[in-house]
């Protein structure tokens, strides 16, 4: 598989659609023309690049003649993948890098699919054009951010997501180690996240400590006390390693 290129971010021009721009008669065996079939995928990241494809043709509503070589990378979130593809349209060469996310249902559905930034590039000129989707905003209303949620007994507000990377809760009033170790506990195993921020007040005035997960390392960060903790046990235990 050829390896495509990273886009490079040189400057922002939007792809003109020629309205009579005429499909090729006939299309290389090694290209993938713009239809209404869509194959049925088993995997996310089986129909990952389908996917991709759909929200390129959506964007920027021209024909487009995908060549077969294409990249999907896994990311740190499970079932969002990074997808880079040439294709031509209008007699131009393109570069597309999508970030897609996968929620639930049918994979081969692409409405249980978001996009955040789709970058297009003509390759001769490398100007780019940029495309936003709502993967953001659909991130945070499958979360219920504003929503109060509980753990280990102890009322939380969800008040922020990153993309999928992290979650951020707040709680009234302090807790005792115990709590805040257990509670982390919990929230890791409700979701699928690689950090957790928790702030001790709702207008975030202090940030009061941040769990970490990555792969078999996980660490708990104590700010107020400027303390690293290896794990949630640790920290409840006051075992700084720092």
């Amino acid at each position: 598989m050829k390896k495509l290129a990273y886009l490079l971010p040189i400057f922002v021009a939007f792809i003109a659609c020629n309205n009579n721009y005429q499909q090729p008669s006939s299309e290389s065996s090694s290209s993938i023309a713009s239809s209404n079939y869509t194959p049925q995928y088993s995997s996310p990241k089986d129909a990952a690049p389908e996917i991709a494809r759909n929200f390129v043709r959506q964007e920027i509503s021209c024909y487009c003649n995908f060549q077969s070589d294409v990249v999907v990378e896994n990311t740190m979130v499970d079932n969002r993948y990074q997808v880079m593809q040439k294709f031509k349209s209008n007699g131009q060469e393109y570069v597309y890098k999508i970030f897609i996310q996968y929620f639930d249902g049918n994979v081969n559905d692409v409405s249980n699919w978001d996009f955040n930034q789709l970058v297009v590039e003509e390759v001769n000129s490398g100007k780019q054009s940029y495309y936003n989707g709502n993967l953001e905003s659909r991130i945070k209303k499958t979360v219920g951010v504003g929503n109060t949620v509980e753990f280990a007994g102890v009322e939380f507000k969800i008040i922020d997501v990153r993309i999928g990377t992290s979650l951020a809760f707040s709680h009234k009033g302090k807790l005792t180690r115990k709590q805040i170790a257990e509670a982390l506990k919990e929230m890791h195993n409700t979701y699928n996240y690689e950090v957790y921020h928790i702030y001790h007040d709702y207008n975030l005035k202090e940030d009061y400590i941040q769990w970490q997960s990555t792969g078999n390392l996980t660490a708990v960060f104590d700010f107020e006390k400027d303390k690293i903790y290896e794990t949630p046990d640790d920290y409840a235990a006051g075992k700084a390693i720092n």
